[in-house]
């Protein structure tokens, strides 16, 4: 009779607990995260935001319409906000069990202010030799496909006992600063790990292009002739910055050669024979770390232009494949704002 009892009572239980996780732990395949997009991260007083919540993932989904959307902790009754105050906002989302990072958004109290296109960086730590690297470049696709305004580099490196045709040996203050061993690994805004898996986390990528305006931005304008490049990288400050440094990197694009791969990605394919190799790092045009910008050059208002005028580096295989990513770091080395433009471009700052 005991035993019978206790046989019930068990059995009652797991019912109990399988019906609560059923209840309170409701998931959807292949959705590891959500993330928030805005329509303007800075604002004057009495204009409207709207915000957008989707899902992290191979495929990411629209669940605005699902989703919870708090500003400053209050719940918001439907996806936009205005406010009659100057100030900085807190804005996060909850869908079913998950929750966004939070982010930030600006009101000013007057159209005065320069506001710049927020621009975010992926450094690609890679190797045609690292199986486990076609997973980043997979993410960052993922990436590029929901959103125009990250730009990526990627560095291939090639330790003790390795061989890669496009090894950018002079990565290594870069290395010390990350201070992160193995491959692969991707870094955004130069200091902060994509977590991984990184195609599972896109929305960690896409928060660096929202939230407080960088307060500054960047225009490149370039030119080949007689195999010589002329390169102006010309830097704007809507507000006083101490202690900043330009970075430019040249890359290049449309590199075939075969890439190992030990992941799902690509149709499990390994080797990928014919694999295409963009934003690849050829060289650096400043200090890998930056090169330091003086105080006096960089207060409201000011801009700051360096040009550079070389020869086409001998490793280039084709200069119409030729990008520049310029940006600008602060004392950590964190980058404040990044902008790429082709060879023969000529931009104009991003002025929202």
């Amino acid at each position: 009779m005991i035993s019978k009892f206790l046989g019930f009572t068990f059995l009652f239980c797991t019912a109990i607990v399988l019906s609560s996780c059923t209840e309170e732990y409701e998931t959807i395949e292949g959705v590891s995260g959500i993330f928030i997009k805005t329509s303007a991260s800075s604002l004057v007083m009495g204009e409207e935001v709207t915000f957008e919540v989707n899902t992290e993932g191979s495929e990411s989904l629209d669940v605005t319409g699902e989703a919870e959307i708090r500003v400053n902790g209050e719940i918001l009754v439907g996806n936009s906000f205005s406010t009659a105050e100057v100030g900085v906002y807190e804005v996060t989302a909850s869908y079913l069990n998950l929750e966004s990072s939070i982010l930030n958004i600006e009101f000013y109290d007057d159209g005065s202010q320069v506001i710049f296109k927020k621009r975010a960086l992926i450094e690609d730590y890679t190797g045609t030799w690292c199986g486990w690297c076609p997973r980043v470049s997979f993410g960052m696709e993922l990436v590029a496909n929901q959103s125009d305004a990250v730009e990526f580099v990627a560095i291939h490196r090639a330790p003790a006992g390795t061989q890669d045709p496009f090894n950018y040996l002079e990565a290594g203050p870069l290395e010390l600063l990350i201070n992160t061993p193995g491959y692969p690994k991707g870094f955004i805004n130069r200091l902060t790990q994509w977590d991984f898996p990184e195609p599972d986390n896109t929305g960690q990528v896409l928060d660096f292009t929202q939230g407080i305006n960088p307060r500054l931005g960047i225009k490149m304008s370039s030119g080949l002739q007689n195999n010589t490049i002329d390169l102006k990288v010309k830097v704007q400050f809507a507000k006083d910055f101490e202690n900043t440094r330009l970075v430019v990197y040249l890359l290049e694009n449309a590199l075939v050669y075969p890439q190992v791969n030990y992941t799902s990605f690509y149709g499990s394919v390994n080797p990928i024979s014919d694999y295409v190799h963009n934003y690849t790092l050829r060289t650096t045009l400043t200090d890998i770390l930056g090169d330091e910008i003086a105080s006096s050059e960089t207060q409201t208002g000011n801009s700051f232009e360096r040009d550079f005028n070389f020869q086409v580096p001998d490793v280039i295989e084709d200069a119409t494949q030729i990008d520049f990513v310029a940006f600008i770091v602060d004392e950590e080395g964190s980058v404040i704002n990044v902008r790429k433009a082709s060879l023969g471009v000529n931009q104009e700052f991003e002025i929202e």
